[in-house]
C-alpha cells in the first residue's frame, strides 16, 4: 500500500530550510509574480528559482506556482494552485500540516 504524500515539505539545508506546500510530482522550479515591484511598462516582475533554492524569495512577496522546466529554461508543464510568499513563508502553511 502506497503511502500518502504529505502536504507540505521542507526544503533547503541548514539556515535555508524553509517549508512549503508539497510540489508536484515532475515538478522542477517555481515561479513567484511580485505584488509591490513593476517593469517599467507596467507588468509585474517574475522571478524563478529551483525548488531547492526557494529561500532565495525571502524578502519579496508575491504569488507563486510550481512549473516544470527543461535545460534549455523553456517551460514544459504549469502545475494548478498559487500561494502566497510573505517574504518570509508561505501565509496558511501551518494549517496545511
Amino acid at each position: 500500500m502506497p503511502f500518502k504524500r504529505k502536504p507540505v515539505v521542507t526544503v533547503g539545508a541548514g539556515e535555508w530550510k524553509v517549508s512549503v506546500p508539497n510540489p508536484p510530482k515532475h515538478a522542477t522550479h517555481a515561479r513567484l509574480v511580485c505584488e509591490n515591484q513593476l517593469k517599467d511598462n507596467g507588468k509585474p516582475k517574475v522571478a524563478v528559482l529551483p525548488i531547492p533554492d526557494f529561500k532565495c524569495f525571502e524578502g519579496v512577496i508575491g504569488r507563486f506556482q510550481y512549473i516544470r522546466m527543461n535545460n534549455q529554461k523553456k517551460v514544459l508543464e504549469e502545475y494548478d494552485g498559487t500561494w502566497f510568499w510573505n517574504g518570509i513563508e508561505v501565509e496558511g502553511i501551518d494549517l496545511m500540516e
